[in-house]
C-alpha cells in the first residue's frame, strides 16, 4: 500500500513539474516584449511609422512598440549615449550607419530567408557589409534635374521625354544657354552646394572617388579632371551663378524666383516646390550623361541593435515593415522613393510622373555611388576637403590637375586612417 501511495505521489510530482514547465513556456510566449525605437522626423514620418507599428501590434499582441523621438541634430549623440550606458534601443531610424556598424544586429541571422531579404531591395543604399545585413532601407532619395517649364516653352526648347532622348553634357549646356537667351532666365543652372551633388557629374564622367572594392583612391583619373573642368566651365561662363558655391546664396530660392532654367537637387524638392512655386510651371526631366548615366542615392535605414534581449523580435519587425505593401504605404505617405522591388512606380498623390523619372535614374545607376556614399566613415572624413577643394578650383586658387593629385593623396590617407 505504501508503495502504491509513493508511486502516486511521484506521478503527481512529475505531472506537476511538467505542468509547471508548460505553464512557464506558455507565459514566456505570452510575455509582452517592448521594442524601443529611436526616431527623428523631418515632417510626418513618425506619424506614418506609428500607423504601421499599430497595425503590427494588432497582429502581434505580444509586441509593444514605443517611439523615442529626438531632433535629427541629436540623433547620433543620443544613440552613442544609450550604447555607452548599455541601454541600446531595439531599433533606430538612421542616416549614418558607419559609427554604429559594430553595434548593429546582423538581420541575416534572424529573417526568414537572408538571400531573399537582400534580393527584395534594389540598387541604391548599401546595407550589406562583409556579408552582414546591418539595416534595411526605409526610403531612398536621388539627385535629379528640375526645370522651369515656362522658360523652356518660351525659348522653344524641348526637354528629353524618354530615356532614349537623354542629352549629352554638351547638348545639355547648349539647351541651357538657349533658354538663358530666349526664356528670360539669368542663369541656366543652380547646383546644390554639397560634394555629394557634385559627384553626380563625377560618376556620369565614368569616374569615382574609390576603386571598386573601396580600398584605394580612384580620383587621379581623366574622368575626375573632365568632371571638374566641366563644372568650372559652367561657372566661368556664368551658366551656374557663382553666388552659391563661391558665396552663400540658397539655390532653392534662386530657382523659385524664376531666374534659373534648371536645378540639380533631390527628390524632396518635389513636395517643396509644389507648394512654393506659383509664378511659373516646372517639371522634372532626365539627368544628362557623359560616359554613362548616373545619379547619387541617399536616404534612411531602419536598423536593430545587438544585446537588447529582443533581437529576434526587432529583426522580425524590420522584415515585416520592409515588405512591399508596408513600405509602399510609408513612402506614399511621405512622398519618398522606395528601394523595395515592386515599388518602383508608386501611385503618388502628386507628381507621380516626376517620381517615376527619379526612379528610372536610380535604376540606371550602378552600384558604385551607393557603395561610396554608403561608406560614411570614409565620406565623412573627406567631404569637407572635397568641397573646399572644388571651391578653390572654381576661384582659380588651384588648378584642376593640382587638386586632383592633392585629393587623391588625401583619399588614400583617409582610407589608411580607417584601417
Amino acid at each position: 500500500m505504501r508503495k502504491v501511495v509513493s508511486m502516486l505521489l511521484m506521478g503527481a510530482l512529475v505531472l506537476g513539474t511538467l505542468t509547471g514547465c508548460a505553464g512557464k513556456e506558455k507565459a514566456a510566449e505570452n510575455e509582452v516584449k517592448t521594442l524601443d525605437v529611436v526616431w527623428f522626423s523631418d515632417a510626418k514620418e513618425g506619424e506614418s511609422f506609428m500607423k504601421l507599428a499599430n497595425q503590427y501590434m494588432e497582429e502581434h499582441p505580444n509586441i509593444k512598440i514605443e517611439l523615442i523621438e529626438v531632433p535629427y541634430s541629436d540623433l547620433d549623440n543620443k544613440l552613442k549615449n544609450m550604447l555607452n550606458g548599455k541601454e541600446a534601443p531595439a531599433l533606430a531610424r538612421m542616416t549614418n550607419l558607419g559609427p554604429f556598424q559594430n553595434q548593429l544586429l546582423d538581420l541575416g541571422e534572424y529573417v526568414s530567408d537572408k538571400e531573399a531579404f537582400i534580393d527584395s531591395f534594389g540598387e541604391g543604399l548599401r546595407f550589406v557589409y562583409d556579408g552582414k545585413v546591418i539595416a534595411a532601407p526605409m526610403d531612398v532619395g536621388a539627385n535629379g534635374l528640375i526645370y522651369n517649364k515656362t522658360a523652356f516653352d518660351k525659348a522653344g526648347v524641348s526637354v528629353p521625354q524618354s530615356e532614349d532622348e537623354i542629352w549629352t553634357w554638351d547638348e545639355w549646356k547648349d539647351a541651357m544657354k538657349t533658354v538663358m537667351e530666349k526664356g528670360d532666365c539669368k542663369y541656366g543652372l543652380v547646383y546644390d552646394y554639397t560634394p555629394q551633388r557634385f559627384t553626380t557629374l563625377l560618376y556620369q564622367a565614368g569616374g569615382s572617388l574609390l576603386n571598386e572594392d573601396l580600398t584605394a583612391s580612384n580620383f587621379n583619373t581623366d574622368a575626375s579632371r573632365r568632371a571638374l573642368s566641366f563644372f568650372k566651365e559652367l561657372h566661368d561662363e556664368e551658366i551656374i551663378p557663382s553666388s552659391v558655391w563661391l558665396g552663400s546664396e540658397n539655390p532653392n530660392n534662386l530657382f523659385r524666383s524664376g531666374q534659373v532654367a534648371m536645378h540639380i537637387g533631390g527628390t524632396w524638392l518635389i513636395s517643396n516646390y509644389k507648394d512654393e512655386i506659383t509664378d511659373f510651371e516646372w517639371g522634372v526631366t532626365y539627368l544628362p550623361k557623359e560616359v554613362t548615366r548616373s545619379t547619387v542615392p541617399g536616404g534612411k535605414w531602419l536598423a536593430a541593435f545587438q544585446n537588447t534581449g529582443v533581437e529576434k523580435e526587432a529583426a522580425e519587425f524590420i522584415e515585416w515593415i520592409s515588405k512591399a505593401e508596408q513600405n509602399a504605404q510609408y513612402c506614399l505617405d511621405n512622398s519618398f522613393l522606395s528601394q523595395v522591388k515592386g515599388n518602383e512606380n508608386l501611385d503618388y498623390e502628386y507628381g507621380k510622373e516626376f517620381f517615376n523619372i527619379f526612379s528610372q535614374e536610380l535604376a540606371a545607376t550602378g552600384s558604385q555611388p551607393g557603395a561610396e556614399w554608403g561608406y560614411q566613415a570614409f565620406t565623412g572624413a573627406v567631404q569637407t576637403e572635397l568641397k573646399e577643394g572644388i571651391v578653390d578650383v572654381l576661384a582659380d586658387k588651384i588648378t584642376v590637375d593640382e587638386f586632383v593629385e592633392k585629393m587623391d593623396s588625401r583619399i588614400n590617407e583617409a582610407l589608411k586612417e580607417l584601417e
